[in-house]
């Protein structure tokens, strides 16, 4: 992590901190509420923003990719499992997990989506579609 800092039209930058947590493979990262949540190579890991200490690691489902949408995290593993998380450093709170069907056998690195109230995971040549408005 570096800060930037501005004084007198010149910018400086100094390195902050440094987590080998956050070495993420693919699946990216989310920042909610001065923390950030991303897989390495094995597990799912929270990490203050502003010191970069870890709050929790978990191996949920693995290496893969993470989106948020209402104040909670879809992880998807490149493996195929989907786990919906709760976004909070207190602890890790799985709120859920399912397999996805007619998986291709390949690694599945596509983010997950959510839009207009659905889940789309694409693995291939197939795209899913889950209802997840929560009516």
């Amino acid at each position: 992590m570096v800060e930037l800092a501005s004084s007198g039209g010149a910018t400086t930058c100094h390195f902050a901190w440094h987590s080998n947590d956050l070495m993420v493979h693919h699946g990216g990262m989310v920042l909610f509420d001065g923390h950030i949540y991303g897989t390495n190579d094995q597990v799912l890991n929270c990490v203050e923003l502003k010191t970069g200490k870890l709050k929790w690691k978990n191996r949920s489902v693995g290496k893969g990719s993470v989106t948020f949408a209402d104040g909670r995290l879809i992880v998807r593993s490149e493996g195929g499992p989907v786990a919906l998380v709760e976004a909070t450093p207190a602890d890790y709170k799985e709120l859920g997990k399912f397999e996805q069907p007619e998986r291709s056998g390949k690694p599945t690195w596509p983010y997950p989506v959510v839009a207009g109230g659905k889940l789309f995971l694409r693995d291939q040549d197939k795209l899913f579609v889950y209802d997840v408005k929560g009516n």
